[in-house]
């Protein structure tokens, strides 16, 4: 699994191993998700099979992806989940980029 930063006990992306944030749009099934992404592209993104049951994801959720090294622009990997409480932390911390704060 990817290294997530943690400042002030919340978990971020690490962005030197092209880790994002991302807001779920749809759910296409076969663990499958399209996830628009704070650099304005949206990715097919796959949920890697030890957080298949341990990680529910719905429509809206605040995630982190990390891009995959071939097709970096269309695919990627789930890295983790956002609650709601912690969503509203990261905005009011001002973690989140404006583009993904819907």
């Amino acid at each position: 699994m990817t290294k997530l930063t943690t400042e002030g006990g919340m978990l971020k992306p690490y962005k030197p191993k092209g880790e994002m944030y991302g807001v779920v749009r749809d759910i296409s099934g076969g663990s499958r998700l399209r996830v628009f992404c704070e650099d304005e592209r949206n990715r097919m993104v796959r949920i890697p099979g030890k957080l298949k049951k341990k990680m529910w994801v719905r429509v809206g959720d605040t995630v982190v992806i990390k891009k995959w090294p071939i097709q970096e622009n269309e695919k990627a990997d789930l890295v983790y989940r956002y609650t709601k409480t912690q969503k509203e932390r990261l905005i009011r911390d001002g973690n989140i980029p404006e583009v993904l704060q819907i």
